[in-house]
């Protein structure tokens, strides 16, 4: 029986213990690929609920009739539009690509999508407002 150097045996157990982390399965560039995946579909369900709102603040603005209506039904069509413009461009990647660019284009739709959420939450934000100031308009619904 070979006995090891006490810094010899103190790396072997330092790296036996590295190899059953919990952390090292998450660092896998595959488990990368779904997480950033996994983010990105999250995402896309919080904006959808988002985009049931537009609906819901264009019929409201459409019945209180406010002075200077068009230009937040306009805003509320075109961030609707934003929102299934990104989904008609969506693709999910070939599962066969390689992770990182699996990642990368994970990561670069999470930023698209991003920018389209900011632009929903602007416009409902703007249309929530003018729905507050109309005469005699019912309350915004809230989300």
């Amino acid at each position: 029986m070979k006995v090891l150097a006490p810094n010899t045996l103190l790396l072997a157990v330092a790296a036996g213990l590295a190899a059953c982390s919990p952390g090292t399965a998450a660092d896998s560039p595959a488990e990368a690929v779904r997480a950033a995946e996994s983010r990105l579909l999250d995402r896309h369900d919080s904006v959808m609920a988002q985009a049931g709102h537009l609906f819901e603040l264009r019929q409201q603005i459409t019945a209180a009739r406010p002075a200077n209506a068009a230009p937040y039904l306009r805003g509320l069509q075109a961030a609707d539009g934003a929102m299934m413009e990104w989904m008609h461009a969506y693709h999910a990647p070939d599962s066969t690509a390689p992770a990182p660019q699996r990642l990368a284009y994970y990561q670069q739709q999470q930023q698209r999508l991003e920018a389209v959420e900011k632009r929903m939450r602007g416009t409902i934000d703007s249309a929530a407002a003018l729905l507050k100031q109309a005469p005699g308009a019912p309350a915004p619904a809230t989300k």
